[in-house]
Order: C-alpha cells, then sequence, then structure tokens
C-alpha cells in the first residue's frame, strides 16, 4: 500500500523535475546556437520590448524560449528593478555583461531579426549614456 502511494508522487516529482530543467534560457531546445557572453545595455525600447544592445552596435529582442517565461534571470531583473527604484525611472536601461542565448529568428517591424534570452549577466549598472530618443 505504502508503494502505491510512494511511486505517484515520486513521478509527479521527477517530472516537474525535469519540466523545470528545460525551462531555464540555457537548457531550451529552442536555442539556434551556442549561449555567447556580450557586453551591453538592456532596457525596455518603446514599441518593441525589451532590447539588447551590444557595445559592437547589434540590436537583440530579449524573449523567452517557446513554453517558457525563462527570458531574463532573477539576479538580473532585481539588478533592472533596482536601478528603477533608484532613478524613479522605469525606462532605465542597464550595462552589464550578459550571456545570451540565441533563439530562432524573424524579422519584426523595426528590422530587428536577432532573438535570445539572458542566461546570467554580471557588473551590472545604470546605463549613464543619453536614451535614444530615435524610437
Amino acid at each position: 500500500m505504502k508503494f502505491m502511494v510512494v511511486l505517484p508522487l515520486l513521478l509527479l516529482v521527477l517530472s516537474f523535475a525535469s519540466h523545470a530543467m528545460a525551462q531555464t534560457c540555457s537548457r531550451s531546445p529552442a536555442l539556434t546556437g551556442k549561449c555567447t557572453a556580450v557586453r551591453g545595455s538592456l532596457g525596455l525600447t518603446h514599441g518593441l520590448g525589451v532590447t539588447l544592445e551590444t557595445d559592437d552596435g547589434q540590436r537583440i529582442l530579449i524573449k523567452a524560449p517557446p513554453d517558457s517565461d525563462a527570458d531574463i534571470p532573477r539576479d538580473v531583473m532585481q539588478h533592472w528593478l533596482y536601478w528603477q527604484s533608484r532613478t524613479g525611472h522605469m525606462d532605465i536601461r542597464i550595462t552589464g555583461r550578459f550571456q545570451i542565448c540565441p533563439l530562432p529568428t524573424r524579422a519584426n517591424s523595426a528590422g530587428i531579426t536577432d532573438f535570445a534570452c539572458i542566461n546570467s549577466g554580471s557588473h551590472i549598472a545604470a546605463d549613464k549614456s543619453p536614451p535614444d530618443v530615435s524610437n
């Protein structure tokens, strides 16, 4: 009798654990390449969503992999929220070093074809550069 109760619970826990492992950015089966480290500025771009503008001029739209909400890790989001509360501006951008993982490309109205999720971030600070008013 005890075995009949424990086995279904064990299977349920294992299914949740395997599902949770697939929910991270770097473990998504939807990735189209290897995760790489970039330096850049992360923030909201009006009309587009969250973008990462790398130091080499690339603009990447940050999205979660399909069937996931793993677009930005919790620690990076906490830094972003900290700087929003510190400056009183919701549209503050943060700078740092981010490990991004590529997702399938698709064109959008702004011509951005690079999509990625962020696996991790470090050296995060408020972006001191003037805001981009072209968007």
